[in-house]
């Protein structure tokens, strides 16, 4: 079994309205919601072994957080194809990727992410910035990907209402 954690990137900064799309770093909401988004996902399982990353400044400073907060400490590599609105990009991306890896994290961008998280079957309006959603997958090779069905087993994003418990830890 394979799993496939696919994360768009956090919320981007539009302070500068003359910077280039691709430089646009991370707002202070960004920053603050990245490591807690890892540090809720290191609370689940095992965690990626291999965060492939968007050359995109937002994109690879929310992949930097994740690779610092997530106790397994992951690979991290920079993909400049995955800065890209088709999702057929990154599926590419993820059938290219080693298969001694079982575990792979894909940071990137919508429009792509929503309709490769469609294509796999999972029905979501809008992937949320630094959105987590986790698939399993029974392949032993990136090639099969889109021969068997995905299973989401792990969804998460930063505005997801955390459950109260009461007084008697519940």
């Amino acid at each position: 079994m394979k799993l496939l954690f696919l994360v768009r990137h956090a919320k981007s900064s539009w302070d500068n309205p003359k910077l280039d799309d691709h430089d646009r770093p991370l707002s202070e909401r960004g920053m603050k919601n990245a490591p807690e988004m890892a540090f809720r996902l290191d609370a689940w399982q095992l965690g990626p072994q291999l965060i492939v990353s968007s050359t995109a400044l937002r994109a690879a400073q929310t992949a930097s957080f994740f690779a610092q907060g997530l106790s397994g400490k992951p690979t991290l590599e920079a993909c400049s194809s995955l800065y890209t609105d088709s999702p057929a990009v990154l599926l590419e991306v993820i059938q290219n990727s080693p298969n001694e890896i079982d575990r792979l994290m894909i940071v990137g961008h919508n429009p792509a992410m929503n309709e490769l998280i469609s294509q796999l079957d999972f029905d979501l309006d809008n992937f949320p910035t630094c959105g987590v959603i986790v698939f399993g997958l029974e392949i032993d090779s990136w090639k099969d990907i889109d021969n068997e069905p995905a299973i989401a087993l792990y969804y998460d994003y930063p505005k997801r209402k955390k459950p109260k418990m009461n007084h008697s830890g519940k």
